[in-house]
């Protein structure tokens, strides 16, 4: 094998494993996410680059039981959350006037009485830009927030545990959003760095012989 092959196996070894992986959060699939703020389903830490959470809450015409979506998430040290991104958001009536409410607060677990400690929360939905939604930027609607008290942030959201929770109260949703992170600084993979430096030596001891 050529020293040029060798050299490119390892530089695709050293390759992130996270970079091929996503956390991903389907009703359908993995079942109803948690209606209870104190004890919301656990999604664990969000994988670097795109997470994506999809389902449906509220209630067709308000009756009945209203379906809250509420989770719990973390982001990784050296991350942060750079993205909330509606990419999806249909109402079951075909309405196209609905506003939604979201809020996020820090820790495990959301106050769905009280918005006080809520990091913050705002309005979304098709009266945010009248068209859709289609890649709306929630968290810049966070971080313009909070809309009803709470106690807001400036810009990405930096490393640690968070809880999110959406509601609609007088129609049936459904959602795609997507959660990404990226690196506050770029980090050598260890294993990537290891893998090089061995093929540096390999290749010092061939030209030494």
């Amino acid at each position: 094998m050529s020293i040029s092959r060798i050299l490119c196996l390892l530089a695709a070894l050293a390759l992130p494993l996270g970079t091929a992986r996503a956390l991903t959060w389907n009703e359908t699939l993995n079942g109803d996410l948690s209606g209870d703020g104190s004890s919301p389903t656990l999604l664990g830490t969000l994988d670097p680059g795109t997470n994506t959470i999809s389902g449906t809450m509220g209630s067709l015409g308000g009756t009945g039981p209203l379906d809250a979506d509420i989770w719990n998430f973390t982001i990784a040290s050296g991350y942060a959350l750079t993205g909330i991104n509606l990419t999806a958001y249909s109402a079951q009536s075909g309405s196209t006037s609905n506003e939604s409410f979201m809020a996020i607060a820090t820790g495990g677990s959301i106050n769905t009485s009280d918005p006080s400690n809520h990091l913050s929360n705002a309005l979304w939905g098709y009266a945010t830009d009248g068209f859709g939604n289609t890649y709306n930027d929630l968290l810049a609607l966070l971080d313009g927030g909070p809309e009803f008290g709470g106690i807001g942030f400036d810009g990405p959201l930096p490393a640690g545990n968070y809880t999110f929770w959406i509601q609609e109260g007088a129609d049936q949703i459904s959602y795609t959003i997507d959660f990404v992170t990226t690196p506050t600084a770029p980090v050598p993979e260890p294993g990537g760095a290891l893998l090089l430096g061995t093929a540096g030596l390999w290749l010092l001891r061939r030209r030494r012989r």
